[in-house]
């Protein structure tokens, strides 16, 4: 698992040494990345369901200005903490040991906004719907940001989902990415360097 592009490509990111915690792979990252491209830079980000924070890293790598990091495993939030280090990302990172659900309750009630919000849920827990009824809910993702959810190929959304609309979706073997923004259609389709 490794960092992909952006100041710090190549560099290799601490790993888990069980199963209990599931990266994204390095192919879907890079392809995400790929997809959101120019929205990267000067964002404000939240990777929730963070685990190693790879997604998180990854956009600090290629420019994002800040990362929030929510996981709610002490494992997890270890190997996050020494991958932060690694990359010397400490003053651009922050790291919450909180329930996502919770995390976007508190950060809706502080009135926070992200740029773009990565969700990257244990699989078998059917949490995709849940949390972007929270995001949706409290407001967490600005106007024109982006919701990029990971998920098994078998779970389809609806081309609105809370408020949110499905922009893109694409499939990698067992896994895919769907992409939502916030705005109706008539905006989305006008927005300069998405898709």
């Amino acid at each position: 698992m490794r960092i992909v592009a952006g100041v710090s490509k190549g560099r290799r990111l601490v790993s888990p040494k069980d199963n209990r915690i599931r990266p994204t792979s390095d192919r879907v990252k890079e392809a995400v990345f790929n997809i959101i491209g120019f929205n990267v830079a000067n964002s404000h980000v939240l990777d929730l369901f963070a685990g190693t924070g790879s997604l998180g890293l990854e956009a600090l790598s290629r420019g994002a200005e800040f990362a929030t990091f929510v996981d709610n495993n002490a494992k997890s939030i270890e190997i996050l903490k020494q991958n932060i280090r690694l990359l010397g990302f400490e003053e651009r990172s922050e790291v919450f040991m909180i329930n996502a659900s919770d995390a976007v309750t508190e950060f809706g009630r502080s009135n926070r906004t992200f740029d773009i919000i990565f969700i990257d849920p244990p699989y078998m827990e059917n949490l995709y719907e849940i949390t972007l009824s929270s995001i949706a809910k409290y407001g967490i993702i600005k106007k024109r940001g982006l919701v990029i959810v990971e998920h098994l190929s078998a779970f389809c959304f609806s081309e609105m989902s809370h408020g949110l609309t499905l922009i893109k979706n694409k499939r990698y073997g067992s896994t895919s990415i769907s992409i939502f923004t916030k705005g109706d259609d008539n905006e989305n389709s006008s927005i300069p360097g998405k898709f």
